[in-house]
Order: C-alpha cells, then sequence, then structure tokens
C-alpha cells in the first residue's frame, strides 16, 4: 500500500525492478481520491497525515523529498469517529480530512434510482444487440424496489447481473431470472390446521387476511377501481405512521416520488390529511 500511495525507487524491495510513480505524485495539480480510507494502516496513516500538511514526501527507497499540491476526497464506509474513540485511526489525521463532509444516503432511502440504476447495468452488462429498455414484469420489480441493498449500489448490480446470467431470452424479465439463494420468500399460517406454509415471493400476495379482504369487497359489488384506490390510500397511510408523517420518506418507502403524493394530498386523499 505504501508502495501504490509514494512510488518506490528500483530495487526497494524484491520486485521492484523499475522506479513507480505512486497515486500521490501521479495527482499532482490535481485530485486525489482515497477510497475506504478507514482500512489504512496506523503508520500509512501518520506518513499520509505528514503528506497533507507539507504537500511532500518520499518514494519508498529514497532520501529525496518531493513535491506534491493536490485536492484530496477520501470515502468510507466506517463511522471514523467511532474508529477515533477506539484508537483505530489519528484524530489528528481524521480533523484534517473532515473539512467538509457528505454523507451519501443508502440505497434503501433513495428507491426511487433503484429500478433506473437496474436499467443501466442492464444495459452495461449487455451487447449492442440487446434491447436496451428491458421490461421487468410487476413481481420483480416489486422484489428490486423493497429489497434492503446491504451492499448499496454495488448489491443492486450484483443482482441484476445474475438476472442477466439467468433470463431464458424474450421481452419480459420475471422473478423467475433470479437465482434460489436470490429467491425471497415468507411464512403464511393456514387458518385452518394452524400449519407455517412457505409462499413464494412470485405470489406474494397469497396472504388469507388479504385475500378475504378482497373477496369481501367483491361480494359487496366494489368495482376494480375503488380496490386500487383502498389500497393505496392504505398503503400510504401505513408508510406515513412508519416513517412519522414525513412525506418524502414515505415516497421512498412506496416507491414513488414526494411529488405523487403532494398531487393525491392536492386531490383530497384522507389518507394524506
Amino acid at each position: 500500500m505504501g508502495s501504490e500511495l509514494f512510488g518506490h525507487e528500483r530495487g526497494a524491495f524484491t520486485g521492484a525492478i523499475a522506479a513507480h510513480d505512486g497515486a500521490i505524485a501521479q495527482a499532482d495539480r490535481g485530485t486525489l481520491f482515497l477510497d475506504e480510507i478507514g482500512d489504512l494502516d496506523l503508520p500509512l496513516q501518520a506518513q499520509l497525515l505528514r503528506v497533507i500538511q507539507e504537500r511532500s514526501f518520499k518514494r519508498i527507497g529514497s532520501n529525496l523529498w518531493q513535491q506534491a499540491d493536490f485536492r484530496l476526497i477520501c470515502a468510507t464506509n466506517r463511522d471514523l469517529e467511532h474508529d477515533v474513540s477506539e484508537g483505530r485511526f489519528r484524530a489528528d489525521l481524521y480533523y484534517r480530512i473532515a473539512d467538509r463532509s457528505l454523507r451519501l444516503p443508502p440505497l434503501r432511502e433513495r428507491r426511487e434510482d433503484i429500478l433506473p440504476l437496474a436499467i443501466h447495468f442492464w444495459r452495461m452488462a449487455g451487447t449492442t444487440d440487446d434491447n436496451p429498455n428491458p421490461n421487468f414484469d410487476v413481481a420483480l420489480r416489486h422484489f428490486l424496489m423493497t429489497r434492503d441493498y446491504p451492499g448499496n449500489v454495488r448489491d443492486l448490480q450484483r443482482i441484476v447481473l445474475a438476472l442477466r446470467c439467468h433470463h431464458s431470452g424474450g421481452d419480459i424479465v420475471s422473478i423467475g431470472a433470479l437465482p434460489e439463494s436470490e429467491r425471497p420468500s415468507f411464512a403464511m399460517m393456514d387458518v385452518n390446521d394452524q400449519e407455517r406454509v412457505e409462499v413464494s415471493s412470485c405470489d406474494p400476495w397469497k396472504n388469507p387476511g388479504f385475500v378475504n379482504t378482497i373477496e369481501a369487497a367483491i361480494a359487496r359489488g366494489i368495482g376494480l377501481k375503488e380496490i386500487g384506490r383502498a389500497a393505496s390510500s392504505a398503503a400510504i397511510r401505513i408508510a406515513l405512521e412508519h416513517e412519522d408523517g414525513n412525506l418524502q420518506r414515505a415516497a421512498r418507502r412506496l416507491g414513488v416520488t414526494d411529488r405523487a403524493l403532494q398531487m393525491r394530498r392536492a386531490n383530497g386523499d384522507a389518507s394524506l390529511t
């Protein structure tokens, strides 16, 4: 890692057959981006701090100081303040690099980006002959929009690549193209024998309570539009309750824009009042 950052002289260590410019030298008069800086070893943290403060460094195996002037941008998925308190990250380096901090929200907090990103990754993995606008079926869109994505955008990309590998062809990409390890399921309680039955998410609404409600609505002569509006209003009300009335977060949870919910409020949706 020291060689990657600072570079090295020929013969500085076994395998150093030629002199090498590190990232710091290459970033001179430009920008140096260090990803996962929280994983940097403590000795290298000290050396990096010196470079930031003095704008000078030495290659491994050299006694000559070189100058470098650059803008530094760092990224990490760790809580550096906590690491500082635990002694895993130098406090002086943290306060030197934390002039401006930006928190990028995880994918689960910006669900409106999920489908556009999925289409983008599908196109990236394909050829010029492929359909650039894949038609994900309803169950697959539901799965993509409701997954937690512990690995964030990389996690979504991995799933889309798996979909491409398992897709059997045709215009519609179904949830059946997911690998077995990715296919979700949920437990349904049978009302007659109280046994737990595993139900595939390909039919995610096969729940006795939900089905009974729809059957009762149909028996009362309620039409499809009214059923849809009632289900939408109930979903909005529940999402708002879970998000303490925050319209923007509720919209993300439902996979719509906050403007869509604002329009419903303007049209007098009772679930938004």
